[in-house]
This record gives C-alpha cells, sequence and structure tokens, in this order.
C-alpha cells in the first residue's frame, strides 16, 4: 500500500511538472476602447469648472496632454472657452444645432466637453467607542465628466468620467495622549486630485496589458 501510493505521489508531481513546462505566461496589448484617429480634427472646449476656490492648475490641459500621449498624431484644436464659442456662433447653450455650427466654423469633426465640479467637506467627526478619542478629517472631492460629439449629427460618441475625494487635513484627540495633526499642503493636493481625474478620464483612450497563460 506505502509503495502505491509512493508511486502515486511520484506520478502527480511529474504530471504538475509536464503541466508546468507546457504553459507559459506572456504579456498581450489590449488596443484601447476609443481609437482616435477615426475622429477627425477634435475641437476641445474648455471644461466648465465649479469651484469655491481657484484651482493651481487646468484638467482641460491636462486630458489633452493624457490623450496625445496615449495616442500621438491625433490632430487637436483647443478652441477656448465654451461662453466665448457659443455667443461666437449665437448659441446660448450647447445643444445639438450648437455642435453643428462649432464644427462648421472651425473646421472640427468632433467636440470634446467637461465638467468639473470640486467641493470640500466639512470635517467629519468621529467618537470612539469607548469614548476616550475623537477624531476629525476633511476631503477635497472631485468629480469630473467628459464626452465627445460628432459635429456632423451632433450624436454622442463617446462618455466616460472620474471621481475620487483626497485628504486634506486630519485631527486626532485621545485620552493620556499627545494630539495628531495631520495637514496636507492645499495646493499639492489640489494638483494631486487634476492628475488623477485627467488620468482616470482618459482610460478608454489608452492601451492596458494582460498577462495570460498560454499552452506550448
Amino acid at each position: 500500500m506505502a509503495m502505491n501510493i509512493g508511486k502515486l505521489l511520484v506520478l502527480l508531481l511529474l504530471t504538475a511538472a509536464l503541466t508546468a513546462c507546457s504553459s507559459k505566461k506572456i504579456t498581450v496589448e489590449i488596443p484601447p476602447q476609443i481609437n482616435l484617429s477615426t475622429m477627425g480634427t477634435v475641437g476641445v472646449v474648455g471644461f466648465e469648472v465649479e469651484s469655491s476656490e481657484t484651482l493651481p492648475g487646468d484638467l482641460t490641459l491636462k486630458v489633452v496632454q493624457y490623450m496625445q500621449a496615449a495616442q500621438p498624431g491625433v490632430p487637436i484644436l483647443e478652441l477656448g472657452s465654451q461662453t466665448d464659442l457659443l455667443r461666437e456662433v449665437g448659441y446660448s447653450t450647447l445643444d445639438t444645432e450648437a455642435v453643428k455650427a462649432i464644427g462648421k466654423k472651425y473646421g472640427v469633426d468632433t467636440l470634446l466637453t467637461g465638467t468639473l465640479e470640486v467641493t470640500q467637506s466639512r470635517p467629519d467627526f468621529k467618537l470612539g467607542q469607548d469614548l476616550t478619542s475623537l477624531s476629525a478629517t476633511s476631503y477635497l472631492r472631485g468629480n469630473f465628466n467628459a464626452r465627445l460629439r460628432q459635429t456632423r449629427t451632433g450624436a454622442t460618441l463617446w462618455s466616460n468620467g472620474a471621481h475620487g475625494k483626497w485628504k486634506l487635513a486630519g485631527v486626532d484627540v485621545s485620552t493620556g495622549r499627545i494630539p495628531t495633526v495631520d495637514v496636507n499642503n492645499r495646493e499639492d493636493k489640489y494638483k494631486k486630485m487634476l492628475q488623477e481625474l485627467a488620468r482616470v478620464g482618459t482610460a478608454d483612450f489608452r492601451s492596458s496589458y494582460e498577462t495570460r497563460v498560454v499552452q506550448e
């Protein structure tokens, strides 16, 4: 019996070894979900921003940079603010007819627009279960949405967005301990928010990579 069990174990080990030798891992490139080369000339409208503070950076510019880095050679024309554009084409809202008019006036095939909403939360107070500790944290929140529209018809070709929160400051007070205060540089935190929103919001324009196991 012991000999049979031993032979079985050896057989299983040999099988596992042969299986391992007959397969390998490879990394494959997955094309971007959106091929910008099929979009013609892309007109970019300055994103509408709702924020109580002046931001230390331009989300529109960062998105354009990510697009060009992901798919070099795509013609992109920055058209300026939405308010100015609408006034120039004689419309009050960026509806289908306004999109068509902008495309005709500036010779762009698609139009990229976006909105950014930035808010700062009030401190979130938490009392410990044993009632001997108190903490408070405030966050910066960003919500970004964008879409591409065909200027010939005004139809939406793509839409995406990104959102998140970033810690601005925190205070922790516990009985018998020295209070701790964690205050982040506000400007750096805002810059990080803009960078991450732009990166996530443009993910559909970038190739991705996946590791797969293949049999030889």
